[in-house]
């Protein structure tokens, strides 16, 4: 602590008075006394914010929504079926010549020559064969995968800090009256010290965001997925699905015998007709065929768990921490003023007082019955309206302070 002393004279009852030579101030007169008159600093309490945390965002999880909901699945599998068309004939007659016109001639004229005729071409058919089935069983999702979120705690870390809430500053200490002083009353002399005094300081803890200390998360939100969930249901499957089978009709006959005049036999003579026979004939109009049916799954209702809205991330705004600081703010700064004329002692009389109480009393300041001298209550009032013009506020006289009160000297 660093200290600076300055010795000086006092007379009288105002600031740091001392009785002054007319070689200390040139501007002094006889008969009149002065001062160097001392202002402490003159300071407010202010309040401040300090952030112990600054604002961010902190996420939330929203859970992922279902909704029951009616599925169908695959009671019986899929399959397919043949439908067949057999063929179709026509059925027509047709003549045909065994022996020719004219008058028969002896059988050795003759050739006899068989020939076949297909009274039924030949014709495919199908035969067709139903899908076998069997019991069996086949997973069914009866709850929709989905992801849970799991949003980490913030980790933070603790930093200490500190605020100045007085700023480090001097000031001036009366001590006791020097023991050598030569003065006949002790009052006479005494000593003012100048002290620094040191800042002020407050301790707090500021905290930082350090993660969510955990790895494998995306921004401090952990996500687990969870499978669907499956059962077995019953179902019947093709075990053999269904064939059309191709076999072959031979094509039907029948053999005929004709008499053919032979080229060296003479021509016959004569007007008989010739001779014939009928024969009935099935003519193909349309092959058989086989055509292919798909025969579909058939099913059954199931309840269901769907996801409706999957698990997702919001971020709310978390505000900042603060805490409040008492701060002391140096509004003026105080110390010993020049030399100024004061009121000298012997002159402050009953008169000047009471003059000095009615002007404090009509201005509020103060109160109760009239002192008869400079007491304790006078200076009170007097010290508060010093403060309040920014005077020398130590509750004694000097002229600025008599002059702001109206009060002529």
């Amino acid at each position: 602590m660093i200290k600076s002393c300055l010795i000086l004279s006092f007379w009288g009852c105002i600031c740091v008075a001392a009785i002054a030579q007319p070689d200390d101030i040139p501007f002094a007169q006889p008969g009149k006394c002065y001062a160097k008159c001392f202002t402490p600093d003159k300071y407010e309490t202010v309040t401040e914010q300090v952030v112990l945390r600054e604002a961010s965002e902190e996420a939330k999880a929203v859970q992922a929504q279902f909704e029951t909901i009616t599925a169908y699945v695959v009671a019986k599998e899929a399959s397919t079926r043949f439908a067949v068309e057999p063929a179709q004939f026509e059925t027509v007659t047709e003549k045909i010549m065994v022996a020719p016109p004219g008058k028969r001639l002896p059988a050795s004229s003759y050739d006899t020559v068989r020939e076949v005729i297909v009274i039924r071409p030949e014709t495919r058919q199908y035969t067709v064969t139903e899908a076998v089935f069997e019991p069996g069983s086949a997973p069914v999702v009866t709850e929709d995968a989905y992801t849970v979120l799991e949003v980490l705690p913030q980790q933070y870390t603790f930093i200490p800090d500190v605020v100045e809430i007085r700023a480090a500053s001097t000031r001036w200490v009366r001590k006791k009256a020097d023991r050598d002083c030569l003065g006949a009353d002790p009052e006479d002399c005494f000593v003012w010290c100048l002290v620094e005094t040191p800042a002020q300081y407050v301790e707090f803890t500021k905290k930082e965001l350090a993660g969510c200390g955990s790895e494998g998360a995306d921004d401090c939100v952990q996500t687990t997925f969870v499978a669907p969930k499956t059962t077995d249901m019953a179902v019947l499957k093709v075990k053999k699905p269904a064939a059309a089978l191709e076999s072959v009709i031979p094509a039907e006959t029948k053999t005929i015998s004709k008499l053919v005049l032979k080229s060296s036999a003479p021509a016959p003579q004569g007007d008989e007709p010739a001779e014939f026979i009928t024969v009935t004939k099935q003519v193909l109009k349309r092959p058989a065929r086989v055509r292919e049916e798909y025969v579909p799954a058939e099913y059954k209702p199931i309840q269901r768990k769907a996801l409706k809205s999957p698990a997702t991330v919001v971020y709310e705004p978390v505000p900042a921490e603060y805490a409040p600081v008492v701060k002391r703010k140096l509004v003026r700064k105080g110390g010993f003023s020049q030399w100024r004329e004061i009121v000298c002692g012997e002159k402050i009389t009953g008169y000047t007082v009471r003059q000095i109480q009615e002007a404090l009393k009509a201005l509020g300041y103060f109160k109760g019955a009239p002192e008869p001298n400079l007491g304790a209550r006078t200076k009170a009032a007097l010290a508060e309206f010093q403060k309040d013009r920014d005077l020398p506020a130590d509750g004694n006289i000097d002229i600025e302070t008599l002059q702001a009160l109206g009060i002529s000297y």
